[in-house]
């Protein structure tokens, strides 16, 4: 019997540029976000129709394929800094402080999945959700791009209370 890991990587052949690990990675995880009920072949099936709409849409950059523009998506809905709550003399402070890439990365394929689910409630399919959601956080636009840059925002006023940030930056533990 084989992993369903290696299933993902046999199905995953959307015109992968050769050396691009990080693409492919960030789409099995994606895939794996999306899938519903365990219901693996469906949310690639999704994923894949997603990415064909996308590439017959007239505004498709030429000479660009699915999974560089997959990123630059992925890039572009990833924050680069949070806020946290820290509750300092009974005074709760929210707290600018750094991600891992991998949180990063992370919280991005989730604000896409939540975009592409209002997309797509009660007017069309995921699939076309989906690929909306990705045209529009390419182009700077969308529910993905915009919930990073209120993040952002928000990370940029509470800036003042940075000094309170006193848990260790690799581990999430108080540094002591």
């Amino acid at each position: 019997m084989r992993k369903s890991n290696d299933v993902i990587k046999n199905w995953v052949h959307l015109d992968f540029p050769s050396g691009n690990s990080q693409g492919k990675e960030d789409l099995i995880r994606f895939i794996r976000l999306s899938m519903k009920h365990g219901k693996l072949q469906k949310a690639y099936n999704n994923i894949e129709k997603a990415f064909w709409l996308m590439k017959s849409d007239p505004r498709w950059p030429e000479g660009l394929s699915t999974i560089d523009f997959f990123e630059r998506a992925v890039d572009l809905a990833s924050p680069l800094i949070i806020v946290r709550s820290v509750r300092v003399k009974g005074v709760a402070y929210q707290v600018p402080g750094t991600l891992t890439s991998y949180k990063s990365r992370g919280l991005g394929l989730r604000w896409l999945l939540e975009g592409a689910r209002q997309k797509s409630f009660n007017k069309s399919s995921f699939k076309e959700g989906l690929a909306r959601e990705l045209f529009d956080t390419y182009f700077k636009a969308g529910y993905a791009y915009n919930k990073r840059l209120e993040i952002h925002k928000h990370a940029e006023e509470n800036r003042p209370f940075s000094h309170f940030r006193w848990w260790h930056k690799t581990s999430g533990k108080r540094a002591r």
